[in-house]
């Protein structure tokens, strides 16, 4: 008897931790502790990597770019870097930025959220840089039904488009871009 009580306990201790774990939000810093983000993917070789967690409704990221320029993150292009929900990072002496953009389907370019009409849906973000990389982190919810940004799943496959910039100025042409799926578990 005392045996299986032992079992049970040990058994809604290890429960309990793991439902701790999976609702633990991440620090909001620009920084990667260990075991803060169970979601990785990384592109070009580590010049693009993405971190994820998802909590409740909301999704966290943080994005980190071989660039002391901007970071970019398309999310669900439909034609290639076309018709996406952009976040834009960057860092700077008076501190850090990150900004809600779309591109339309034709894409000539990218125009905030909130100069369409929309909203910035980026609540609270932080980001530093260190010698070679600049590291942009943000929070915002899965779905912000803000007709200009697309839905994070919380299960599948999400398309999305990455780019570096060699400068702070998020309008001007990035240095490097990939595309790539994350798995979404």
């Amino acid at each position: 008897m005392k045996g299986i009580l032992k079992i049970l306990i040990l058994s809604l201790i290890l429960l309990l931790t793991f439902t701790f774990a999976q609702t633990q939000k991440p620090n909001i810093d620009g920084k990667l502790p260990p075991n803060e983000y169970p979601n990785y993917a990384s592109f070009s070789n580590g010049e693009f990597q993405i971190y994820w967690k998802i909590v409740g409704d909301e999704v966290y990221i943080l994005m980190i770019g071989k660039t002391k320029g901007y970071v970019a993150l398309g999310i669900d292009p439909k034609v290639k870097a076309g018709d996406a929900d952009y976040i834009i990072g960057y860092v700077t002496e008076k501190g850090t930025q990150v900004l809600d953009y779309y591109a339309p389907e034709k894409h000539f370019g990218h125009t905030q959220d909130e100069k369409l009409g929309g909203k910035n849906d980026i609540p609270e973000f932080s980001g530093r840089e260190d010698k070679e990389y600049t590291y942009i982190e943000f929070r915002r919810k899965l779905d912000t039904k803000d007709k200009y940004d697309k839905v994070f799943p919380k299960t599948g496959t999400l398309k999305i488009v990455w780019a570096l910039g060699s400068s702070d100025d998020p309008v001007s042409i990035h240095s490097k871009r990939g595309y790539g799926e994350l798995k979404i578990n």
